[in-house]
């Protein structure tokens, strides 16, 4: 083996895997929405934590990636329901419609939590970080998976979910996270 081979298989030790720096940030927004739970003491109790393994370079697929990120049991009355959190650094310019929009998931993505939303019968949150960073976002809005149905999300449907301050701990009402 050559210099510039040995050189090429070390290139990931000293430059950062842009995935790895993705997932980093998707761990601690994670942190950040979990701690939200934490603050309203006994009401809430993390059931299940998803990981995130699966490496789709190596084609390991983990089957519980596919989930929401938590299910939570809302202990005064036993009841569950999912909770999937991703962070965005900013908005993007859709051509197609003319506006801002925060792309949240991938078409399989919707689906594979419409489809664990059916099959666990739990209601799907979707729970968005905007600016700042993952561990202390500008903005945060809890949606119902209903209204989160496409991957691009409007500034008018957002709006409707937002989450002032970002940083208050989760109430559940009704069937209702806020």
């Amino acid at each position: 083996m050559g210099f510039l081979e040995k050189l090429q298989k070390t290139v990931g030790v000293w430059l950062p895997d842009e995935r790895q720096i993705s997932m980093d940030k998707g761990h601690d927004f994670e942190n950040y929405v979990a701690n939200l739970f934490k603050l309203k003491g006994d009401y809430f109790t993390i059931v299940h934590w998803s990981t995130d393994h699966s490496d789709k370079r190596a084609g390991i697929k983990v089957e519980s990636d596919s989930q929401p990120d938590f299910l939570i049991r809302y202990n005064p009355t036993k009841e569950h329901f999912a909770v999937e959190a991703k962070w965005r650094a900013y908005t993007y310019y859709n051509k197609k419609i003319h506006d801002y929009v925060i792309k949240w998931a991938e078409p399989y993505q919707i689906k594979n939590y419409q489809q664990y939303s059916k099959k666990n019968n739990v209601p799907v949150f979707v729970v968005i970080g905007l600016a700042g960073q993952p561990h202390n976002p500008e903005l945060t809005f809890c949606l119902p998976l209903e209204e989160a149905k496409y991957p691009d999300i409007f500034p008018s449907v957002l709006e409707r979910y937002e989450r002032n301050p970002p940083n208050k701990p989760f109430f559940w009402r009704d069937g209702v996270l806020k």
